[in-house]
């Protein structure tokens, strides 16, 4: 396999995407990155069989400074170009971002300038919705610093991403992260610091089987990690993840049989945890969750079909959150049913008055004996829904992966 060494200390994605791609058409390999800057003004695309190394914390991807421009004419889904007021601000090679006010999520479109001509630029990547001036739309120089699509089986390990918060519009965790990956398999990423990115820190969508381990996902402007959109037998350990403006860990739509372990999860904006939305078959153990500003742990409203049923909570430090909203360290809302709770620390001083709410229409709420309730005004707020015993097998976590797990996917496991 081929191994390129990258030595320059200093510029743009361009040298580092030229070394990926070389490596990759000559049938896989490594490229090693040494200390130093690089000025991101597209993504660094990942492509499948290429490992992408860096010397842990010096090897730094810096996202740079965004610019934007309305549009001057009306777009249609499935094409491949933009037509701007302000064309004087893009050039071939960078990356983009287009929306509107109805045409976000996934419905926005993130992609390479391609050419230029007049006012329109052309785009590697066709517009996932119309948009339309009146809708305020937008084309902004925001993307991933890093990007997967499609890529598989690969490692990336020892890289800083600096988002540049400061400098760059937000993007939401549906198209953007600093780490950015969709329909990606078989990742492994470790020992990368992620940082101030003006979005998510870490969001991957439609994935399977990814390893997230050793990381640092801080102080960016939404969530730490954002496990999304059907994402299966995911394992994410021995991260920190803090001081985040909004939840340190988001796990969106039908994430299904992850492990998260061994993670500091502290001081983020919103929740430690947020579960819901089919976020079914999940480990949560040895985690220390603490100082969050709202629950450390919660779990969303939704009816029977949506909930976030069958998670166990195992061993986890669960202290001292609701730094500024709400008074339980666990809230288990309307309709959630069969979260297991085993040997977990539950603790709260002046914030917290409950360990754990549920709400009246749970079902199956189960409290080992080796919980441990500490400082609290009320372990528990009582009702019917809780249950003091947990079953023999709990059937969850990557381990219990299978093909019918992933069928949604349109995927089979190998």
């Amino acid at each position: 396999m081929k191994i390129v060494e990258v030595e320059t200390k200093s510029g743009t994605n361009k040298i580092l995407q030229k070394a990926i791609d070389d490596v990759y058409q000559s049938g896989g390999g490594t490229v090693r990155i040494c200390s130093g800057t690089f000025h991101m003004y597209d993504s660094l695309h990942l492509r499948s069989g290429v490992n992408v190394v860096g010397v842990k914390g010096k090897t730094i991807l810096k996202k740079c400074r965004s610019q934007s421009s309305k549009l001057s004419a009306d777009l249609g889904y499935g094409h491949y170009d933009v037509s701007v007021e302000k064309p004087g601000l893009f050039k071939p090679g960078m990356g983009v971002y287009i929306r509107d006010v109805n045409g976000c999520g996934f419905y926005g479109t993130v992609a390479t300038v391609t050419w230029k001509d007049g006012d329109r630029i052309g785009i590697n990547r066709m517009l996932n919705h119309d948009y339309a001036r009146i809708r305020k739309a937008m084309v902004s120089t925001v993307f991933p610093v890093i990007s997967g699509y499609y890529a598989n089986n690969l490692v990336i390990e020892g890289i800083t991403i600096d988002g540049n918060a400061e400098e760059n519009e937000f993007i939401d965790g549906c198209r953007g992260g600093g780490m950015f990956l969709l329909q990606c398999h078989g990742i492994k990423i470790k020992g990368v610091t992620e940082k101030n990115y003006n979005g998510d820190g870490i969001s991957f969508q439609q994935c399977t089987n990814l390893i997230i381990e050793d990381c640092d996902i801080s102080k960016n402007y939404g969530s730490g990690l954002h496990p999304g959109s059907g994402s299966a037998g995911v394992v994410m350990r021995n991260c920190k993840i803090t001081g985040n403006r909004k939840d340190g860990v988001f796990y969106c739509l039908r994430v299904t049989y992850t492990l998260l372990e061994n993670c500091e999860i502290s001081e983020n904006g919103n929740d430690g945890i947020s579960v819901g939305a089919r976020d079914t078959d999940h480990i949560i153990r040895n985690n220390l969750i603490t100082k969050n500003f709202r629950h450390g742990i919660y779990f969303r409203k939704a009816d029977k079909t949506m909930g976030g049923h069958r998670n166990l909570i195992d061993s986890n430090m669960i202290v001292n959150n609701c730094q500024k909203e709400g008074n339980t360290e666990v809230f288990i809302e309307d309709v959630t049913e069969n979260i297991w709770f085993k040997n977990n620390k539950i603790q709260g001083e002046k914030k917290s008055s409950y360990g754990i709410i549920s709400g009246k229409n749970c079902k199956k709420i189960c409290l080992g004996n080796d919980n441990k309730f500490i400082g609290l005004k009320h372990d528990i707020k009582p009702g019917k829904v809780f249950l003091y015993t947990l079953p023999e097998k709990i059937l969850v976590g990557p381990d219990y992966l299978d093909n019918k797990s992933v069928r949604h996917l349109n995927i089979e496991l190998h």
